[in-house]
Protein backbone atom coordinates (compact mmCIF):
# COMPACT_ATOMS: atom_id res chain seq x y z
CA UNK A 1 0.00 0.00 0.00
CA UNK A 2 1.58 3.25 -1.23
CA UNK A 3 -0.06 6.85 0.47
CA UNK A 4 1.00 10.11 -0.65
CA UNK A 5 0.83 12.78 2.10
CA UNK A 6 0.69 16.04 -0.55
CA UNK A 7 -1.35 19.52 -1.02
CA UNK A 8 -0.65 22.50 -3.16
CA UNK A 9 0.78 25.33 -0.46
CA UNK A 10 3.48 25.30 2.08
CA UNK A 11 2.65 25.56 5.54
CA UNK A 12 -0.12 23.12 5.88
CA UNK A 13 1.54 21.04 8.21
CA UNK A 14 1.80 18.21 5.60
CA UNK A 15 5.21 16.63 6.95
CA UNK A 16 3.88 16.49 10.65
CA UNK A 17 0.98 14.65 9.37
CA UNK A 18 3.49 12.60 7.47
CA UNK A 19 5.78 11.65 9.98
CA UNK A 20 2.76 11.01 12.46
CA UNK A 21 1.13 8.59 9.74
CA UNK A 22 4.52 6.63 9.85
CA UNK A 23 5.13 6.52 13.72
CA UNK A 24 1.17 5.87 13.83
CA UNK A 25 1.50 2.28 10.73
CA UNK A 26 4.71 1.88 13.67
CA UNK A 27 2.90 1.73 16.81
CA UNK A 28 0.63 -0.76 14.97
CA UNK A 29 3.07 -3.04 13.83
CA UNK A 30 3.29 -2.29 9.89
CA UNK A 31 6.48 -2.74 8.29
CA UNK A 32 6.65 0.84 6.71
CA UNK A 33 9.23 2.16 4.31
CA UNK A 34 9.41 6.38 4.51
CA UNK A 35 10.14 8.15 1.49
CA UNK A 36 10.87 12.15 1.59
CA UNK A 37 10.38 13.24 -1.23
CA UNK A 38 10.16 17.00 -0.75
CA UNK A 39 12.73 19.78 -1.11
CA UNK A 40 12.78 21.05 2.00
CA UNK A 41 13.95 17.63 3.79
CA UNK A 42 11.84 18.19 6.96
CA UNK A 43 10.86 14.74 7.30
CA UNK A 44 14.40 13.77 7.05
CA UNK A 45 14.98 16.10 10.03
CA UNK A 46 12.79 14.31 12.30
CA UNK A 47 13.86 10.76 10.98
CA UNK A 48 17.41 12.09 12.53
CA UNK A 49 16.72 12.67 15.28
CA UNK A 50 14.28 9.72 16.23
CA UNK A 51 17.29 7.90 15.11
CA UNK A 52 18.73 9.61 18.43
CA UNK A 53 15.42 9.21 20.45
CA UNK A 54 14.25 6.19 19.90
CA UNK A 55 14.55 2.37 18.22
CA UNK A 56 13.40 3.06 14.86
CA UNK A 57 11.61 0.25 12.86
CA UNK A 58 11.25 1.67 9.22
CA UNK A 59 13.04 2.41 6.56
CA UNK A 60 13.79 6.19 5.31
CA UNK A 61 14.97 7.56 2.16
CA UNK A 62 15.18 10.70 0.57
CA UNK A 63 14.08 11.05 -3.42
CA UNK A 64 13.62 13.15 -5.96
CA UNK A 65 11.51 13.28 -9.32
CA UNK A 66 11.10 10.27 -11.49
CA UNK A 67 12.92 8.04 -9.04
CA UNK A 68 10.39 7.64 -6.50
CA UNK A 69 8.28 5.98 -9.16
CA UNK A 70 11.16 3.08 -9.25
CA UNK A 71 12.04 3.21 -5.75
CA UNK A 72 7.89 3.52 -4.61
CA UNK A 73 6.71 0.12 -6.30
CA UNK A 74 9.83 -1.78 -5.17
CA UNK A 75 10.06 -1.31 -1.97
CA UNK A 76 5.62 -1.58 -2.00
CA UNK A 77 6.40 -5.17 -2.72
CA UNK A 78 8.30 -5.69 0.44
CA UNK A 79 6.57 -3.93 2.87
CA UNK A 80 2.59 -3.58 4.33
CA UNK A 81 2.95 0.35 3.46
CA UNK A 82 4.72 3.16 1.48
CA UNK A 83 4.54 6.50 3.10
CA UNK A 84 5.02 9.24 0.52
CA UNK A 85 5.55 12.99 1.90
CA UNK A 86 5.19 14.42 -1.61
CA UNK A 87 6.19 18.40 -1.21
CA UNK A 88 3.90 21.54 -0.78
CA UNK A 89 3.31 22.33 -4.27
CA UNK A 90 2.58 21.41 -7.66
CA UNK A 91 6.19 19.36 -8.96
CA UNK A 92 7.62 16.39 -10.52
CA UNK A 93 8.03 14.56 -7.36
CA UNK A 94 4.21 14.72 -6.60
CA UNK A 95 3.49 14.07 -9.70
CA UNK A 96 5.46 10.95 -9.60
CA UNK A 97 4.49 9.62 -6.19
CA UNK A 98 0.71 10.54 -7.55
CA UNK A 99 0.93 7.60 -10.79
CA UNK A 100 1.86 5.15 -8.01
CA UNK A 101 0.22 5.31 -5.19
CA UNK A 102 -3.22 3.53 -3.90
CA UNK A 103 -4.33 6.62 -2.17
CA UNK A 104 -3.40 10.00 -1.55
CA UNK A 105 -4.21 12.59 1.42
CA UNK A 106 -4.11 15.76 0.74
CA UNK A 107 -4.65 18.63 3.65
CA UNK A 108 -6.08 22.13 3.86
CA UNK A 109 -5.83 24.36 6.69
CA UNK A 110 -9.22 26.09 7.19
CA UNK A 111 -8.18 29.43 5.73
CA UNK A 112 -9.53 30.86 2.70
CA UNK A 113 -5.83 31.25 1.65
CA UNK A 114 -5.77 27.53 1.34
CA UNK A 115 -9.26 26.71 0.40
CA UNK A 116 -8.93 28.59 -2.72
CA UNK A 117 -6.08 25.77 -3.74
CA UNK A 118 -9.16 23.42 -3.83
CA UNK A 119 -9.44 24.15 -7.55
CA UNK A 120 -6.27 24.22 -8.58
CA UNK A 121 -5.70 20.49 -6.46
CA UNK A 122 -8.37 18.78 -8.29
CA UNK A 123 -6.75 19.67 -11.39
CA UNK A 124 -3.91 18.00 -10.57
CA UNK A 125 -5.53 14.82 -8.95
CA UNK A 126 -8.07 14.73 -12.40
CA UNK A 127 -4.50 14.12 -13.85
CA UNK A 128 -3.41 11.62 -11.54
CA UNK A 129 -6.53 9.85 -11.82
CA UNK A 130 -6.00 9.83 -15.60
CA UNK A 131 -2.83 7.58 -15.29
CA UNK A 132 -3.60 6.13 -12.00
CA UNK A 133 -7.46 5.00 -12.31
CA UNK A 134 -7.10 3.46 -8.98
CA UNK A 135 -5.71 6.26 -6.99
CA UNK A 136 -8.18 7.18 -4.05
CA UNK A 137 -8.22 10.86 -2.94
CA UNK A 138 -8.83 12.20 0.50
CA UNK A 139 -9.27 15.83 1.98
CA UNK A 140 -8.71 16.84 5.47
CA UNK A 141 -8.71 19.37 7.46
CA UNK A 142 -5.30 20.50 9.27
CA UNK A 143 -4.27 23.07 11.78
CA UNK A 144 -8.24 23.65 12.52
CA UNK A 145 -9.08 26.55 15.22
CA UNK A 146 -10.10 25.68 18.29
CA UNK A 147 -13.60 27.57 17.86
CA UNK A 148 -15.36 29.90 15.58
CA UNK A 149 -16.97 29.26 12.04
CA UNK A 150 -13.74 28.93 9.91
CA UNK A 151 -13.79 25.05 10.62
CA UNK A 152 -16.91 24.22 9.39
CA UNK A 153 -17.15 26.76 6.42
CA UNK A 154 -13.92 25.30 5.21
CA UNK A 155 -15.24 21.75 5.76
CA UNK A 156 -18.51 22.65 3.86
CA UNK A 157 -16.41 23.62 0.95
CA UNK A 158 -14.55 20.73 1.07
CA UNK A 159 -17.56 18.38 1.15
CA UNK A 160 -18.62 19.37 -2.29
CA UNK A 161 -15.75 18.28 -3.83
CA UNK A 162 -16.13 15.63 -6.87
CA UNK A 163 -12.77 14.34 -6.67
CA UNK A 164 -12.25 14.03 -2.52
CA UNK A 165 -13.31 12.29 0.12
CA UNK A 166 -13.35 14.62 2.74
CA UNK A 167 -12.67 13.17 6.12
CA UNK A 168 -14.40 14.65 8.86
CA UNK A 169 -12.03 14.65 11.43
CA UNK A 170 -10.25 17.71 12.30
CA UNK A 171 -6.75 17.75 13.54
CA UNK A 172 -5.96 20.78 15.49
CA UNK A 173 -3.54 23.30 15.61
CA UNK A 174 -1.55 22.49 18.38
CA UNK A 175 1.85 22.93 20.23
CA UNK A 176 2.28 19.36 20.40
CA UNK A 177 2.83 18.55 16.64
CA UNK A 178 5.73 21.08 16.50
CA UNK A 179 7.13 19.93 19.96
CA UNK A 180 7.54 16.52 18.10
CA UNK A 181 8.85 17.93 14.77
CA UNK A 182 11.85 18.62 16.98
CA UNK A 183 12.42 15.79 19.18
CA UNK A 184 11.73 13.16 16.10
CA UNK A 185 8.65 11.61 18.48
CA UNK A 186 5.24 11.25 17.27
CA UNK A 187 2.15 12.99 19.82
CA UNK A 188 1.61 9.76 21.61
CA UNK A 189 5.05 9.50 22.02
CA UNK A 190 6.01 12.13 24.42
CA UNK A 191 6.80 12.00 27.76
CA UNK A 192 3.69 14.36 28.69
CA UNK A 193 1.12 13.42 25.46
CA UNK A 194 -1.42 16.10 24.32
CA UNK A 195 -4.19 13.76 24.97
CA UNK A 196 -6.28 15.57 22.25
CA UNK A 197 -3.93 15.67 19.94
CA UNK A 198 -3.58 11.92 20.54
CA UNK A 199 -7.15 11.01 19.66
CA UNK A 200 -7.11 13.36 16.90
CA UNK A 201 -4.44 11.96 14.44
CA UNK A 202 -5.86 8.46 15.78
CA UNK A 203 -9.49 9.11 14.59
CA UNK A 204 -8.39 10.89 11.17
CA UNK A 205 -5.74 7.73 10.11
CA UNK A 206 -8.44 5.04 11.67
CA UNK A 207 -10.63 6.63 9.70
CA UNK A 208 -8.01 6.78 6.26
CA UNK A 209 -7.02 3.39 6.44
CA UNK A 210 -10.83 1.91 7.10
CA UNK A 211 -11.72 3.59 4.03
CA UNK A 212 -8.52 2.83 1.46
Amino acid sequence: MIITIGGQKGGIGKSTIACELVAYLERKKKSVVFIDADKQASSTDWVSYRYEMTDVKFKAVQLQGKMVVHEARKFAAEVDYVVIDAGGSDNVSQRAALSVSDAVLTLFNPSSLSIWTLETVEEVMEEALALNHDLKCFSALNRAWPAGKDNKQSALILKKSEVFTFIPKFVGNRKAFSDCMGSGLSVAEMKYPDKKAVEEINALFGSLLRRI
